[in-house]
């Protein structure tokens, strides 16, 4: 059983990487089972055998944390989460006085997002499995060994080929897929700060596999004899291998442009010998510059310039300031953690909750916070937060207490290695999401194991091969451990299953409903029992009850449709599209309710521009419209990028100059672009009056453009208006006073009222602004001759 326990083990290891950095479902589900049954071999009974299993440092902490994410899980009574979790309470909160929801509905769970929450569940259950099975069955020197030569093996190996990769098909995946989207991939990652991750921990350890077949030469000896001696070295060979691995491996970090990955990896390489140059008396010194020799040679070959590039950008040229959308989004994350201070949203949640605190200007989805201690944080809370440091904390400190106390120099190379692997993934954490990365989680857990066994497993021995203390009551430990991981296996079977069939059932409802051929009511009929299929099968899932509403909608069944709308919402808060749908289904029976669940969507909604329109649409066509106008303003006000999606609207329900009035922010553009929609639908004669006044509110605009000034006078000269035309223009050149179109413009003015001075000035001082402007020398010089 060790045998097969062990060859799981090192396939674990391998697929992890090679399956794409294991980003998408399939590959998370086969890690996933992978690690479970290689503990299930590890750990299985047998009476005939009597293994020895040993403690590992941050169990305690570990346990306690996954504990705490699948309690997260758990429904529990409103009082309880309101006292626990009051923003959650309230998240769930527009839908838990609807009528006709279940009593078991009034429980919620501690988290926004059930389904997120169990999937974060099985993934982090899984590297704590793997965590203990690497730091027992690492305990055998010669497994250890083993282990360390292969992962370094494939870290050389994936390194290599993405450099050749990047250089012959760098718009490809490993050249195996064809990237549709920019070019971030880097070897078999998609995110090539992923890749870069994955290196950084894997670099010290190389390098520890470098020093470890260091030739042993005599420093007494001539040149000429220590060259001989050195390639006379059984081990000079495999030496100068592992040298050159890590100056590809080193170098492909810093191919990659990735400022967060250089960094980190500068950060690990250095720890590491810094801790060697403490405990060995050999200087590392030597190795260390041929490294960076290397690293020069190969990168300068490739360019430089392209890193400094992207280094430089993070520096504002304008005003000297760091330009980073990072920073928004940790701001915005610490909203997170304030609002959820002690529970956290919920594991696997960020997703869902930084819309509604989001503020950057842009409609991108931001599954992941950039900041894995950040996003530990808004996820799980401060229990979580301490839990998880706690475990760091025990790892680190075990593994460096050893590194002190041990003589072996092998056990020190690779314990630091591995502490310095740990160290480099942990700084570059704070500028990244790489602990969320499939590959990069299993292979963080792998290292914390990794530590301890190289801290403490012995090459020679007589009673036990490591210095971990065994574990008292071994047989009750296998047992625990075996059903433990049992049930994790077929939890996991289990939960993915459900969640596939279910989105078969709704794919062939959504097939279904493209058959042009089916008559409607058959189509209906045929669509509703897949949904209600996929809805039984996965009751997690928001998407099933919400598509199923929709159908019931269609046949009329309006309370079937309310109440599968309520569980859709229940299911996922977070979604705006769940909340406006049951506020459109309530309108009738309760417009004060369904006003709140359209304007909660538009709150917590990622894609603000479609949400808002829906909400405005809900605002425009209720009366009165006083309030709710107040309301949108607000918003415009905040966002002028909703303004595009609100003009139609504005013409379709016909507000009256006033309202219009009342709906739009005081600014120039947001007046003008609302005349511009009126005249594309041909109704410019209602409003005029947005386009004479919008220069009113010009001092407003933080920066002003031409169009504003050109647009109005163009009005004015078309209603032969030309002395407000003069005045619009000579405005324009008060704010924009280097723009020469207005001086031609006012020319023209001045030339058809026959004030040929006074238009020449005009052109002379056009001239002054754009002197290579040939059609106005020509006009200027034509208007002197005259």
């Amino acid at each position: 059983k060790g045998k097969t326990a062990f060859f799981l083990f090192l396939l674990t290891l391998f697929f992890a990487p090679l399956a794409f950095g294991t980003t998408e479902t399939w590959s998370m589900i086969t890690v996933e089972l992978l690690i479970a049954l290689t503990g299930c071999f590890y750990f299985f009974p047998h009476s005939n055998e009597k293994t020895v299993y040993f403690r590992v440092p941050g169990f305690l902490p570990l346990l306690l944390l996954l504990a705490w994410i699948f309690f997260q899980t758990l429904p529990l009574p409103l009082p309880v989460v309101r006292v626990l979790a009051p923003n959650i309470f309230q998240a769930y909160q527009p839908v838990l006085d609807l009528p006709g929801l279940r009593s078991l509905d009034n429980w919620i769970p501690l988290t926004v997002n059930r389904k997120a929450t169990l999937l974060e569940a099985f993934r982090v259950s899984s590297y704590a499995f793997f965590y203990l099975v690497t730091a027992q069955l690492l305990t055998s020197s010669r497994r250890l060994l083993r282990t360390i030569k292969f992962v370094c093996g494939l870290a050389l190996c994936i390194a290599f080929l993405s450099v050749i990769q990047r250089i012959t098909a760098p718009d490809t995946l490993f050249w195996l897929r064809k990237l549709t989207e920019g070019k971030t991939a880097f070897g078999p990652w998609v995110y090539k700060n992923h890749y870069a991750g994955f290196m950084v921990m894997l670099c010290p350890l190389v390098l520890a596999q470098f020093l470890i077949h260091r030739p042993s030469l005599d420093h007494f000896d001539t040149i000429r004899e220590k060259i001989l001696a050195f390639f006379s070295e059984n081990r000079a060979t495999e030496h100068l291998f592992w040298g050159f691995g890590s100056i590809v491996i080193l170098s492909s970090v810093f191919l990659t442009q990735s400022r967060g990955g250089i960094l980190s990896i500068i950060c690990g390489v250095l720890l590491f010998f810094l801790l060697l140059s403490r405990q060995q008396e050999r200087s590392g010194k030597l190795p260390l510059l041929l490294l960076l020799t290397g690293l020069v040679i190969v990168v300068g070959w490739y360019s430089w310039e392209p890193i400094l590039e992207r280094f430089s950008s993070i520096i504002d040229s304008g005003n000297g300031e760091i330009k980073d959308d990072r920073l928004l989004v940790w701001a915005d994350a610490l909203k997170i953690i304030t609002a959820f201070p002690f529970t956290g949203s919920g594991f696997g949640t960020f997703v869902d909750i930084f819309p509604g605190y989001k503020t950057l200007p842009d409609d991108l989805l931001y599954e992941h916070a950039h900041n894995d201690f950040l996003e530990l944080l808004a996820d799980g809370g401060l229990l979580a937060g301490g839990l998880g440091i706690w475990f760091i904390m025990s790892v680190l400190k075990a593994g460096y207490g050893q590194i002190r106390l041990r003589k072996d120099k092998v056990s020190v190379l690779l314990a630091t290695g591995a502490f310095s692997g740990l160290a480099g993934i942990l700084v570059y954490s704070i500028v990244d999401f790489n602990l969320h990365n499939g590959a990069n989680g299993l292979y963080f857990a792998f290292f914390c194991g990794l530590l301890i066994s190289a801290g403490n497993t012995r090459r020679y021995y007589q009673n036990s091969p490591t210095l971990l203390v065994p574990v008292t009551s071994s047989l009750r430990m296998r047992g625990a451990a075996f059903v433990a991981l049992l049930v994790f296996f077929c939890g996991t079977i289990f939960f993915h299953e459900r969640i596939s069939l279910a989105e078969r059932y709704y794919q062939q409802a959504r097939l279904v409903s493209s058959r042009a051929k089916m008559r409607s009511v058959v189509k209906i009929e045929k669509m509703v029992g897949l949904l209600e299929e996929a809805n039984t099968t996965d009751p997690l899932t928001g998407l099933y009850a919400y598509a199923l509403a929709n159908m019931r909608g269609l046949q009329q069944r309006h309370e079937e449709a309310v109440s599968l709308s309520s569980e859709a919402v229940m299911r996922e808060p977070m979604n705006f599209a769940y909340l406006q749908q049951l506020g459109h289904l309530i309108t009738l029976a309760d417009p004060s309710r369904a006003q709140q669940l359209l304007e909660t969507g538009y709150r917590r909604a990622n894609q603000k521009s479609l949400s808002f329109q829906t909400w405005a649409e809900f605002e425009l066509s209720h009366y009165p419209r006083k309030q709710g106008l107040k309301r949108l303003r607000k918003e415009l006000e905040l966002d002028s990028r909703l303004l595009r999606p609100l003009y139609p609207l504005l013409s379709k329900y016909r507000l009256d100059q006033q309202e219009v009035a009342a709906v739009l922010p005081e600014r120039t553009s947001a007046w003008i672009g609302f005349w511009d929609q009126m005249k594309r639908e041909g109704g410019i004669e209602e409003y005029d009056f947005f386009l004479e006044h919008s220069l009113d509110f010009i001092d407003n605009e933080p920066k002003v453009s031409s169009r504003y000034f050109s647009e109005v006078a163009r009005y004015y000269r078309t209603e032969k208006k030309e002395a407000r035309a003069e005045e619009v223009l000579r405005l324009g050149i008060r704010h924009l006073p280097s723009y020469a179109p207005f001086h031609i413009l006012l020319g023209e003015i001045y030339l058809k009222r026959g004030d040929k001075d006074q238009a020449m000035k005009e052109y002379e001082q056009a001239l002054l602004l754009d002197p290579e402007n040939e059609g106005l020398q020509d006009r200027a010089l034509k208007l002197q001759q005259d």
